[in-house]
C-alpha cells in the first residue's frame, strides 16, 4: 500500500479503506461541530425556533448527529467486513 493510497480522499469509494476513512471523517467533523458548540440551536427539532441562522446552524448540527450516528458506524462495519472478505478470498486491496 503506497503512501498515496492512503490519502482518504483519492480512495476509491468502494474499498475497505475509502469506507473507513470517510466513516472515521462524519465523525470528526460530528465532534467539531459538537465541541464548537452547535448543540444548543436544535432546539427546531422541539418546535421552538429562534429564527435565523441559528436554525440553520441546527440543522447542520443535526445532519451530522444523524450521520455519525447512522452511516459512519455501518461504513466502519463494512469496511472491516470487506476487509476479512478480501483475506480469506485472497484478493489484494
Amino acid at each position: 500500500m503506497s503512501i498515496n493510497s492512503l490519502n482518504p480522499l483519492k480512495a476509491r469509494f468502494f474499498s475497505a479503506w475509502g469506507f473507513f476513512s470517510r466513516g472515521i471523517l462524519i465523525i470528526a467533523i460530528y465532534v467539531i461541530l459538537h465541541l464548537i458548540g452547535l448543540r444548543e440551536y436544535t432546539s427546531f427539532i422541539s418546535g421552538t425556533t429562534s429564527g435565523g441562522a441559528g436554525d440553520l446552524l441546527g440543522i447542520t448540527y443535526f445532519i451530522a448527529y444523524s450521520l455519525a450516528v447512522f452511516v459512519a458506524p455501518v461504513a466502519i462495519i463494512a469496511a472491516l467486513f470487506m476487509k476479512i472478505s478480501a483475506r480469506y478470498a485472497g484478493v489484494e486491496d
